[in-house]
């Protein structure tokens, strides 16, 4: 037997996105794939440039001294920071853990990674460095 209904078929504009700030920020946080993309695919052209001499080297740096590239970078960098700092807001709400019979807060797992990030971060520069 079949029915006379018609099936519900929600729409969806291709701007639902920009209806809710929530949306658009989670849209935004989404599109820092895009650039660690770029960032990956800059890292592997450096590692065979590398690989096939000073020369090769020479015309990776001399890519990497283009100010479209520079710039593309540093927004990348931020895309980082911005995809670092959500995914360590949301890393205490998946952890869940409980001191003396109370769940403890956010900021001190929060503090941690940061911290955490900070040190190896200094740490890789001061080798780098060197």
């Amino acid at each position: 037997m079949t029915t006379q209904r018609k099936p519900y078929v929600r729409t969806m504009t291709p701007t639902w996105w920009q209806k809710l700030g929530f949306y658009r920020f989670y849209m935004l946080r989404e599109g820092t794939s895009v650039l660690a993309v770029w960032f990956s695919l800059v890292l592997i052209y450096g590692v065979f440039a590398l690989k096939g001499g000073a020369e090769s080297w020479a015309g990776f740096v001399g890519f990497l001294q283009n100010p479209v590239v520079l710039l593309i970078n540093i927004i990348a960098l931020l895309a980082a920071v911005l995809h670092t700092k959500t995914w360590f807001d949301l890393a205490p709400k998946a952890a869940n853990i409980v001191v003396n019979s109370e769940k403890m807060g956010p900021e001190p797992i929060v503090k941690a990674l940061w911290a955490v990030t900070i040190v190896v971060t200094v740490i890789i520069l001061a080798v780098a460095l060197l």
